[in-house]
């Protein structure tokens, strides 16, 4: 595995050199340098940093965990997202009927592997600057560094974590300890997820001025955001309301006046966003995210003309344009059905097309999600939205959470109030801990719904899986084991110590 990742590493750089100068400001070398050279040269460090955030966003235009795949097959897995083709797609298929078989090659390609990837990066990385002896390696340049490989490898491992349970815990690139390593339990990578969270808050500047003001590398505070979701889902109430309260308090961060302008580049809302290539159109179209092409269609009813739109109730012209006017991944219509009367979330972030009264649409409006607005203007305009990773209104709902967990159902319900508000709906009337809890669960579901898979991994976390998604005819008979997916069997292969999840 680790082996394999020395290759991407040298590619990474390459792409640092290549694509990355907004992010870092340097201009490229002019000859290839090796491994020991860029370590010992802040600029190239950078370059290194920015190679895998270039990775973790575009990876040449591939789809991977971080850019897409934990929405898509999250909302797969949980009761968000529909693929519009249905049992054809075989391996799609598995996740949205929560059969994922080993032999289905998803969980490695586009989670397992990338991750793995992104952290054997970060490894190098750590390694490579704790190890630098220029003295333009200041301790200044070496703390920052290391803290952000410390927290994208934290940030890959929460997910790995929750997608795979135990996992081999590498924290290094020698080929010889990574190539035998058995997998550590759950607790004992949590534990590293919170070591290098607090080191990362501990040495990552306060503020944006490293990044030129743009909010797409992970400062304190994204640590901080970060160290607040992994508290929550280990039942630490007190430390998450303390985490995710240093966050909220901080005045660099505000909510969004509407939600739509939430997934703006640098919105106030924003503590860690992804940018995208803008020279990548030929694979990625520029204004695009993954979210954005997959869940929202190339061209909108809504925007269409009126001779057009009365077109679309023709079952003969809907099939000729179905696959132009619908994503690939539209929204379930119980999600749809959860939003209240008079949510700007549902106005401002779905978008619809009415269907033909023949079979097998039966007249039903089909909901996609619009967070990211892609289509064929948008190809050509200038980039306006940046992915979102980390933002304020979690926290709030972190806080909240933990505040009804420490029995504080006043400051829970005012933070509730906080998302509701802003998307135009009244403070909630429920005042019981097991009423707040679920005003909280509802609030996550509505307001983060396709986004990095989190209504999964609520449902896994929370133990409510077997009762909402068992009780759905297409995920019957349910079982408790695909709560995890299967360790790649590719892995398993190249180290027989790894072991497989029960049910696979």
């Amino acid at each position: 595995m680790i082996q394999r990742y020395k290759i991407l590493f040298c590619g990474m750089l390459l792409i640092a050199f290549s694509g990355c100068a907004k992010l870092v400001d340097i201009d490229p070398p002019t000859k290839v340098i090796t491994a020991e050279e860029v370590f010992n040269n802040p600029a190239t460090i950078n370059s290194a940093l920015a190679g895998l955030y270039s990775y973790l966003m575009t990876n040449n235009g591939a789809q991977i965990f971080s850019n897409g795949s934990l929405t898509l097959y999250g909302g797969l897995a949980a009761d968000e997202l529909v693929n519009r083709n249905g049992a054809t797609d075989t391996y799609d298929y598995q996740f949205y009927t929560n059969t994922v078989d080993y032999t289905n090659g998803l969980p490695f390609s586009v989670i397992w592997q990338p991750a793995y990837k992104a952290i054997y990066t970060a490894n190098a990385i750590i390694e490579g600057v704790g190890n630098a002896t220029s003295p333009a390696v200041t301790q200044q340049v070496r703390r920052q560094a290391i803290a952000e490989a410390k927290f994208v490898r934290a940030f890959s491992y929460f997910y790995l974590v929750n997608y795979f349970g135990d996992l081999p815990l590498a924290l290094t690139t020698d080929f010889n300890v990574t190539t035998v390593l058995e997998r550590s339990p759950v607790d004992v990578i949590y534990q590293q997820i919170l070591a290098d969270l607090e080191d990362a808050a501990a040495d990552l500047t306060g503020d944006y001025s490293f990044s030129g003001g743009e909010r797409v590398l992970p400062n304190k505070w994204a640590a901080t955001a970060l160290l607040a979701r992994v508290h929550l889902y280990l039942g630490h109430w007190q430390e998450a309301e303390n985490a995710s309260a240093k966050v909220i308090g901080n005045a660099l961060y505000s909510l969004a006046s509407e939600p739509d302008s939430v997934f703006l580049k640098n919105s106030t809302e924003a503590i860690w966003q992804l940018q995208q290539s803008e020279d990548n159109a030929t694979v990625l179209p520029r204004s695009a995210t993954w979210d954005g092409i997959n869940l929202s269609p190339f061209l909108r009813y809504s925007e269409a003309n009126p001779v057009f739109q009365s077109l679309i109730k023709d079952i003969s012209f809907f099939n000729a344009i179905v696959s132009v006017y619908t994503p690939d991944y539209y929204l379930t219509s119980s999600l749809v059905s959860a939003f209240e009367t008079g949510d700007k979330r549902k106005t401002q972030w779905l978008d619809s097309i009415p269907t033909p009264n023949d079979e097998p649409y039966n007249g039903e409006t089909i909901y996609f999600a619009y967070k990211y607005k892609y289509g064929m203007n948008e190809r050509s305009e200038p980039l306006t939205q940046y992915y979102m990773v980390l933002r304020l209104a979690e926290q709030y709902l972190i806080r909240a959470e933990a505040r009804a967990e420490l029995d504080n159902t006043t400051g829970a319900a005012d933070d509730i109030n906080m998302i509701r508000n802003r998307a135009g709906l009244d403070d909630i009337t429920v005042s019981s801990k097991e009423d707040i809890l679920a005003a909280v669960a509802h609030e996550r579901r509505i307001e983060l719904f396709a986004e990095f898979g989190h209504r999964w991994l609520d449902l896994k976390r929370t133990g409510k899986s077997a009762d909402v998604l068992g009780s759905l005819d297409y995920k019957k008979p349910w079982e408790s084991t695909q709560l995890l997916l299967p360790v790649p069997q590719e892995e398993i292969s190249d180290n027989p110590r790894l072991t497989q999840n029960p049910g696979y």
